[in-house]
Parts: C-alpha cells; sequence; structure tokens
C-alpha cells in the first residue's frame, strides 16, 4: 500500500498543517472581531455591553470614516456609570480602526451597555487650518 517513507511524508504533511491551523487560531483569538461603529462620515456610535464585566479587555471599533474622533460615551443604566474604565485608547489605520483597553466589574448587570459617540471634530473660530 504505502511504504514507510511515504507514510512518514505523510505525518509530517499533517503536523504542519495542524500547527499552521493552530497558529492562525490563536492569531485570530488574540485580534478580536472589530465592533462596527453605525453612521456615516460625519459621526458614529458603538454600542458594548458590559454585562458580567471584563478584564483588559481589547476593543477594536471600526470607525465609518477617518476623520472621526471620541466624542463622548454613556453607559445605561447610570448606576454602572462608576464600574469600568476605558485605557490605552488609539487609532490605526488611517483613523479607520479605534483600539482602547476595557475594565468593568464583575457584578454589572445584563443588559448593561457602554455607548461610545464618535464625531468629527470641531473646528476652532480664529484657527484656520485646525
Amino acid at each position: 500500500m504505502f511504504t514507510r517513507s511515504q507514510r512518514a511524508i505523510a505525518l509530517a504533511s499533517s503536523a504542519v498543517a495542524i500547527c499552521a491551523v493552530a497558529a492562525s487560531t490563536s492569531a485570530s483569538a488574540a485580534q478580536p472581531k472589530p465592533i462596527k461603529c453605525k453612521g456615516g462620515s460625519n459621526s458614529c456610535v458603538a454600542t458594548i455591553s458590559l454585562a458580567g464585566g471584563a478584564s483588559n479587555k481589547k476593543l477594536r471599533i471600526a470607525l465609518s470614516d477617518t476623520d472621526l474622533k471620541l466624542a463622548g460615551q454613556s453607559v445605561k443604566p447610570a448606576e454602572v456609570k462608576g464600574a469600568y474604565s476605558l485605557t490605552k485608547g488609539s487609532y490605526s489605520l488611517g483613523g479607520s480602526l479605534y483600539t482602547v483597553t476595557l475594565n468593568a466589574v464583575k457584578a454589572i448587570p445584563k443588559g448593561a451597555t457602554l455607548t461610545l459617540k464618535f464625531a468629527v471634530p470641531r473646528q476652532r473660530l480664529g484657527t484656520p487650518g485646525k
């Protein structure tokens, strides 16, 4: 049927394939799927569940345009306001991806959400080009 060397080659090929699948799986686990920011070229809104808390969870938010900056945040219910923090916010991919680290206490109830609003920054009067 198969010679010893053919079986060895088949086993080696299988091992390489398994390693490749494992590497791609761990790479995709390290890069969470981006959260879509819903809106247009002037503003967008991203909603994130806070239920059950989070520990150093990296959020990746796909913005609807490259000119948008974080303009505000709100939580529901209001009692959750001091129970979370956002740190290390940064923009990448030409400004179309916002990445931030979320920490939130475990006791946050089901249905609690964090809403991030992004908008084109307003130009200040008297400062042309800014």
